[in-house]
This record gives C-alpha cells, sequence and structure tokens, in this order.
C-alpha cells in the first residue's frame, strides 16, 4: 500500500509540520475504557510529505493508575486516505514496569496496524492489534480490532465531534481476583468486548482559544460505554504550540 501511494507524495505538504502540547483532563478516557483520573497528558506530532510521527502519553496524578505511552508512524494521502503502525505501553502489566520488555504473556505492549479515510465530513479508522499482550483468556491470539467513526460539526460558536466505536469480536482479556466477594471469585476484564458491541459512544465540543504562536483548546465530553454501561463527563484544557489552523 505504501508504495502505491508515493506518486501521490508530490501533492503532500513540502515543508515540514509540527507541534506539541500538553493536555490536564479530568479522566483518561481510550477507546470508551476507563483508565484514570486527573491526568496529564503530553503529546507531539510531525509531518513531512505526507509522512507523520506521534507520540503520546498519559499519566494520572494517582500513582495506582496506569501509565501510557504511544508511539505511532504512518502516511496520509492528500486524498484522506492514511495506514500507520505503532505501540501502545501500559503500565503495571508486569511487576517491574519494564518498558523494554516483549515476553507475550508479559509486556505492557501492543503493536498495532491501523488503516482509515477522513474528509471533511467523516474520520472512519480501523486498528488492529497484531503483536505484544493480546491474549485471549484461552492463550490464543486476539487480534483485538476497534472501529472508530468520528463525525465533525460547528454549533453555536463551537467546535464539535460525535464519535461512535465498535469492536467486531472477542477481544483480548484478563482475569481479576476478587477478595471478600461471596458471589465472585474472579472477573474477566476484556480491552474492548466479549465479542461484537459498541464500546463507546461519545460527544464532545470543543472551544480553541488563539494567541499568537499557540492555541489554548478547552473542552467538555459526555463518554459513554454502552457494552459496559458506563457514563462519563470529562473535560480538559490543553496548550498546543507550533500548530497552525
Amino acid at each position: 500500500m505504501m508504495v502505491a501511494l508515493m506518486p501521490m507524495i508530490g501533492f503532500a505538504q513540502e515543508k515540514p509540520e509540527a507541534y506539541v502540547s500538553a493536555d490536564l483532563v479530568t479522566k483518561h478516557m481510550w477507546r470508551g475504557q476507563d483508565y484514570g483520573g486527573v491526568s496529564i497528558q503530553p503529546h507531539g506530532y510531525i509531518s513531512y510529505l505526507g509522512f507523520y510521527f506521534d507520540a503520546f502519553a498519559s499519566k494520572s496524578f494517582d500513582k495506582n493508575d496506569k501509565e501510557r505511552i504511544d508511539f505511532y508512524a504512518g502516511y496520509k494521502a492528500p486524498f484522506g486516505l492514511n495506514v500507520s503502525f505503532g505501540s501502545h505501553w501500559m503500565s503495571n502489566a508486569d511487576w517491574l514496569n519494564r518498558y523494554f520488555h516483549f515476553v507475550k504473556e508479559e509486556t505492557g505492549h501492543q503493536f498495532e496496524a491501523n488503516i482509515g479515510y477522513e474528509c471533511q465530513w467523516f474520520d472512519l479508522q480501523a486498528y488492529s492489534i497484531l503483536g505484544g499482550n493480546d491474549l485471549k483468556a484461552d492463550g490464543k491470539r486476539a487480534f483485538s480490532t476497534f472501529i472508530q467513526l468520528t463525525v465533525p460539526f460547528r454549533l453555536a460558536g463551537l467546535d464539535w465531534r460525535g464519535r461512535i466505536g465498535f469492536t467486531p469480536a472477542e477481544s483480548s482479556s484478563y482475569v481479576t481476583p476478587v477478595d471478600g466477594n461471596p458471589f465472585y471469585d474472579s472477573i474477566t476484564d476484556y480491552l474492548y468486548a466479549d465479542g461484537p458491541a459498541i464500546v463507546e459512544a461519545s460527544i464532545r465540543a470543543t472551544k480553541d482559544i488563539e494567541a499568537k504562536g499557540f492555541h489554548v483548546p478547552v473542552f467538555m465530553e459526555f463518554n459513554t460505554n454502552p457494552y459496559t454501561k458506563r457514563a462519563s463527563i470529562v473535560g480538559g484544557v490543553g496548550v498546543r504550540l507550533f500548530q497552525k489552523k
């Protein structure tokens, strides 16, 4: 696919584009999953001739919450198609919290491929984990897959995004012991769900305050997970440097 897209590179931007940001959010939500409370989330992005590199992290104020580090590299064609490959890493996957540790039953890494298409009316992305810590309870690889549709629109002076996320099959899982509960010895938690399910439905409103050389986006989001029957209201504020709108 990358070779097929190469002829389009000449139509991509001729100068490197980049931005860095740091957001403060009331809750770390990811694909309908709750990964902790108030968090700092640094983010960096650079692109050139359609090729891009993306780095993201999330660190909660609560030391018991999981820490996250993501890296992605990919290519986005001028007509909207994008492909990428990257790594998600979560702490607490092994008791030493080792980043450079790749035993599949213990590693915190999940190696994921992505393909999608974006235009002015919608953004449709599909993600599938191909390696790393992505196993079912029986030890077989899950190939956990997440499909996300985002629809942007503008209303009442705010930028809005409606988003829905779907998993087409059983995802990876892990068993959590339950102490002191007479009804359960353990609970099986899934990365997304135990079968086909809508795992995220949300809407976000953002007000971008622009100043010379940087943006200060403030957002509020109503985030739900129909599969787990949970809902959250999330707010955040950030600073983005070097970004051009």
